[in-house]
């Protein structure tokens, strides 16, 4: 027999027996870290280790800008250095690389690459400066050189044309460069001004004095060694302090005595023991390598 309910009803079982819904809390699901995703829109199990994954993309970025500078100043580059004041690119390339050097975070790994390299740009900027020193003293010279010998040979042509003795002209003419005009100076001599032979003579004179005193290849020289030079200066003056910093931060980190605690006694160690798996495998492996490929390189 059927129950009724009080209000004249039948009883709904099917409705009185349905269970509430599961309600799960999703904030307290714990998510492994193999599982867990980068940073990115929409990541609710974004994490903050992750946010060191760019700094290691930025770093390669900046590797490649110290390349990049590096080919630039190398000496068999045809990339000219003169008008370097108004390249704003090459500043600010000089300027990333700074930047990031004297900022960039030394503590959880070293930036070793980093800090090779840009020992090696500094001593490669030196070993220029000096060099570039020794180029413009020489060209200098050699200016002044051309200048004497060009004296000397616009002397002889006024003396030639003025009829002096030949032997007294060749007596002037000691120097190599211009020992080879002793005959059109002989033609001079021996000829009238309107002949052809005069005039060709009289015009390969004048060439080559023109060229003595203008000095027109060694003013370009001097103008291109100069302005690199003052480059060279410059990318010095603004890496020094990013080198600083970075050889501080090494020492600190890997030379620096540590005190430690050995059955009861204090022991010093070294931090070199404490490097990081990369650093290690940098030093072993890579590191060598492009040291020879540096060395390779300057041979050539």
């Amino acid at each position: 027999m059927n129950e009724i309910n009080s209000n004249g009803t039948y009883p709904n079982y099917a409705k009185d027996n349905v269970e509430e819904p599961l309600k799960i809390d999703f904030s307290q699901i714990i998510v492994p870290e193999s599982h867990k995703e980068p940073v990115g829109a929409g990541n609710v199990f974004a994490n903050t280790e992750a946010v060191a994954k760019p700094t290691s993309c930025e770093l390669q970025k900046i590797v490649q800008k110290l390349e990049k500078l590096e080919k630039m100043i190398n000496p068999n580059s045809k990339k000219s250095l003169i008008l370097w004041e108004e390249d704003n690119s090459f500043k600010n390339l000089i300027s990333s690389i700074v930047n990031y050097s004297c900022t960039c975070d030394t503590d959880e790994e070293f930036p070793i690459e980093l800090f090779d390299r840009l020992k090696a740009l500094g001593t490669d900027v030196d070993s220029q400066i000096t060099e570039g020193a020794t180029k413009v003293a020489d060209l200098q010279v050699q200016q002044k050189h051309n200048l004497a010998l060009g004296e000397l040979l616009s002397s002889a042509y006024i003396s030639a044309t003025a009829g002096l003795p030949i032997e007294q002209i060749e007596a002037t003419l000691t120097d190599p460069d211009i020992q080879g005009y002793k005959e059109q100076l002989s033609l001079i001599l021996n000829n009238a001004p309107d002949s052809e032979e005069y005039k060709n003579a009289e015009k390969s004179i004048k060439s080559k004095i023109n060229n003595l005193e203008n000095n027109v290849h060694i003013t370009i020289d001097l103008e291109r060694t100069t302005s690199k030079a003052s480059a060279l200066e410059y990318i010095k003056r603004e890496v020094t302090p990013a080198i600083s910093r970075l050889q501080t931060a090494y020492d600190t980190k890997y030379n620096a005595p540590v005190a430690t605690q050995i059955d009861g006694e204090e022991a010093i160690t070294s931090l070199a023991v404490k490097k990081s798996l990369s650093e290690k495998i940098y030093d072993t492996f890579v590191r060598p390598f492009a040291n020879l490929f540096k060395r390779k390189k300057k041979v050539q």
